[in-house]
């Protein structure tokens, strides 16, 4: 086994990333649950969704990236809910630079009043890192520290 395969099956930086990424994720998701209403306009800003959408994105997605979020941290099916990260990161990225692309000039609504970020590539690019976090736990993965059967 090489020095680098090595280094990304080791069960220290697994924890680091799982960690990180459920922390990012349980921590965008709180302030969302608390006001779906702010919520809600955030989605609308993009100027993406059909407006019957908005507002059942607004409740469910919150609730989606704290079960992932809480899923990563404890280490059950790491690989999955590592899937289900990349997608939504793609999906955010896209909203993202599309909204970048026509100018305007909005608050991302990534963790609602927790940390304002407008669109741009800062947060292109923090989510880029956070795919290729991900990518680590999907295609090296380590079940050291997690509630998963070490066996399968």
């Amino acid at each position: 086994m090489n020095m680098l395969s090595k280094l990304l099956k080791n069960k220290y930086l697994h924890l680091a990333i799982r960690i990180l990424i459920a922390l990012v994720f349980i921590i965008a998701s709180i302030e969302k649950i608390a006001d779906p209403f702010d919520f809600a306009n955030d989605i609308k800003n993009y100027d993406i969704l059909p407006n019957f959408l908005i507002n059942i994105t607004a409740i469910i997605l919150p609730w989606v990236e704290l079960f992932v979020g809480l899923m990563i941290l404890l280490g059950i099916k790491i690989k999955a809910n590592s899937i289900l990260v990349i997608v939504m990161l793609l999906i955010f990225n896209i909203a993202v630079f599309s909204a970048w692309m026509r100018g305007l000039n909005i608050d991302c609504g990534c963790y609602g009043d927790v940390a304002h970020q407008t669109v741009g590539w800062q947060k292109l690019l923090e989510n880029f890192l956070l795919i290729g976090l991900s990518l680590i736990l999907y295609f090296f993965p380590n079940k050291s520290f997690s509630f998963e059967n070490k066996e399968a």
